[in-house]
């Protein structure tokens, strides 16, 4: 009996270490790791400082989650009872476990915007009169870099400088959360910097194109990274050899393997055009990075379909009730799509007649 092949389109979180990173753990010995609470583990030091360097800011900080790190971002840059600015369909809103209202003690107003892009004429009207004693204070603007339920798309640098001016005009903090920042920079073949020098906090994960198992970046000034750090204490994040497992984020950060993403792109591309080329009554959003989104038009029983893709070995989440996701990401490769896109087709081609 043939076992079922899995092709595992759920998120690029699901992304297992490249033997290079296997092979760096394998090289680790007691001499190598250290109290990282106490900032002694060397490796952890050193990813910190790769990271910063490369993200283009004076420090960062190595956090167990990408969660964890909006959220000592947020907590860094507001007090209890400010109010901040968040996307409609941004994963700190909508996906954090509502942690900056409950945590941080934070008002949440969201924004609409065009693809993560805000009118900033109608965000202007959203900012607080902070010398009004009834009205909580306007301290914070987020934004997502790739924006994950806009289909992975791309805020360019020029939107990001927009913000930026914004947020100084308006004296706002502007954090950046950029969990694949990484595939923004490569799909507009821009340095990452170029993104990242309009924020003043950006968190990036390891844990998902980068192919890490565990941790993400959170990146500032130096005194950001200070608050940052007691923060991150406070919410359980305090490792102790941690380097054990920021080891694989030294091979993550290296410029082959974050050009690597690249690929993931590629099969995007091909998933989506394949897909497409069935001419269903589907919407296929043309990705720009590594995530393809259908939309279907009419009322669909979406869980069902999800069921029969599973079952056709297709694993892929539901992001609305009309939208389906397929996250590609290190692991799948182009004979992987080929196959997924006649699953996907046969499946859809069922409950389209």
């Amino acid at each position: 009996m043939n076992k079922l092949r899995i092709i595992d389109f759920r998120s690029d979180t699901v992304t297992k270490p490249s033997p290079e990173m296997w092979e760096m753990l394998r090289s680790i010995d007691n001499s190598k790791i250290g109290d990282d609470v106490i900032g002694e583990d060397p490796i952890v030091n050193d990813l910190e400082e790769k990271a910063a360097k490369i993200i283009g800011k004076e420090e960062a900080l190595f956090v167990t989650s990408g969660t964890q790190g909006n959220l000592v971002s947020l907590l860094s840059q507001t007090k209890p009872g400010d109010e901040i600015i968040v996307e409609e369909l941004s994963h700190i809103y909508g996906n954090e476990v509502g942690s900056a209202a409950r945590i941080g003690g934070l008002m949440i107003r969201t924004y609409p915007s065009n693809l993560g892009i805000p009118n900033l004429d109608q965000l202007q009207e959203m900012i607080r009169d902070k010398e009004d004693i009834h009205q909580p204070p306007t301290t914070l603007l987020t934004t997502e870099d790739t924006h994950n339920f806009h289909g992975g798309v791309i805020i360019k640098p020029i939107e990001l400088a927009k913000m930026n001016v914004f947020a100084k005009k308006n004296n706002l903090k502007f954090h950046l959360d950029g969990a694949r920042i990484f595939n923004a920079a490569i799909g507009l073949k821009t340095p990452v910097k170029e993104f990242t020098k309009y924020v003043d906090s950006v968190m990036f994960c390891l844990s998902k194109g980068l192919a890490c198992p565990v941790g993400s970046i959170v990146a500032g000034s130096q005194d950001f990274i200070s608050k940052a750090r007691k923060f991150r204490k406070m919410l359980g994040g305090g490792m102790r050899q941690a380097g054990i497992i920021a080891c694989f984020g030294l091979i993550a950060l290296e410029p082959n393997w974050i050009n690597r993403l690249e690929e993931d792109h590629k099969n995007a591309k091909l998933l989506a055009e394949g897909i497409n080329a069935y001419n269903l009554p589907i919407k296929i959003h043309k990705p720009e990075t590594n995530i393809v989104i259908i939309e279907f038009m009419k009322n669909t029983e979406i869980f069902k379909i999800i069921n029969e893709l599973r079952k056709e070995g297709i694993l892929a989440f539901n992001i609305s009730k009309e939208k389906i996701r397929f996250v590609t990401h290190y692991g799948i490769e182009s004979d992987d799509i080929q196959l997924a896109i006649s699953k996907i087709g046969h499946v859809l081609e069922k409950y389209n007649k």
